[in-house]
């Protein structure tokens, strides 16, 4: 069956968790197709543990064929390829080695231990991923942006906090200063009050979805003047903390 077929690149369910130990993930119930042809059927049993990984460090998740129709599942530090059967399709293998398809993503913090996560949307479009506490003990989402005052756009570049393969972040906002905080996505311009896909306001918070640039960066400003105007409303007090609580992505 030729690679451009469709059904070469179904995937239904195939949900990745990980295990309280931090280095166990599982692969969950469902299929997906191959490049050759093939699909493979997972049980929800299948599982790969990593050993010593690379700490700060994602490792990408991919079914293959450990029998005839049986899913088994890789944790590689091997990136997937670009998309098949086209550049405008979702499907991915691992690089160099089409008979993985790509299933997900997970992280190795600084402890060596996998962030835990959440896969709740499990599909081929916009899946999506929401991280959990990192410890029993308590922790705060992955910083963004942490004291931000800039009335000039910046920047801010989410690689390596999401992985390769996402196409929107789910982002926090802690708006703590008198100004309007402004985020939108840099390949359609830079932030501005008159260009932005999020906006918190003063002294407010909230959490929203953005679109990512072609290099997973997005863009923030923060309005020049506060609420009450450029005379008593020019000095700046406060900043703004911006924190990532998950991303989508495709495949």
């Amino acid at each position: 069956m030729p690679t451009t077929s469709p059904s070469n690149t179904i995937i239904r369910r195939m949900r990745l968790s990980v295990a309280p130990d931090g280095l166990t993930v599982t692969l969950g119930q469902g299929l997906c197709g191959l490049p050759n042809g093939r699909r493979i059927f997972s049980d929800g049993n299948a599982t790969a543990v990593l050993s010593s990984p690379l700490t700060s460090t994602w490792y990408y998740g991919y079914a293959y064929e450990t029998a005839p129709g049986v899913a088994g599942l890789e944790l590689s530090l091997t990136a997937p390829s670009s998309p098949y059967p086209s550049s405008s399709a979702t499907a991915r293998t691992k690089a160099g080695d089409a008979t993985r398809r790509y299933v997900g993503s997970v992280y190795v913090q600084s402890n060596g231990l996998i962030r835990p996560f959440r896969h709740v949307v499990c599909t081929d479009l916009g899946n999506k991923i929401l991280f959990s506490a990192s410890t029993a003990a308590g922790s705060v989402p992955p910083p963004a942006l942490l004291n931000f005052t800039a009335s000039t756009a910046t920047t801010i570049a989410l690689n390596p906090l999401i992985p390769a393969t996402a196409t929107h972040a789910v982002l926090d906002i802690k708006n703590a200063s008198n100004r309007t905080a402004y985020l939108s996505n840099p390949d359609m311009g830079v932030a501005s009050p008159t260009n932005f896909i999020l906006c918190a306001m003063p002294n407010e918070s909230i959490l929203g979805d953005i679109e990512l640039s072609s290099t997973q960066s997005v863009s923030a400003i923060l309005s020049p003047t506060g609420l009450l105007g450029s005379i008593l409303g020019s000095l700046l007090s406060g900043q703004v903390n911006i924190y990532i609580q998950g991303y989508y992505f495709d495949r």
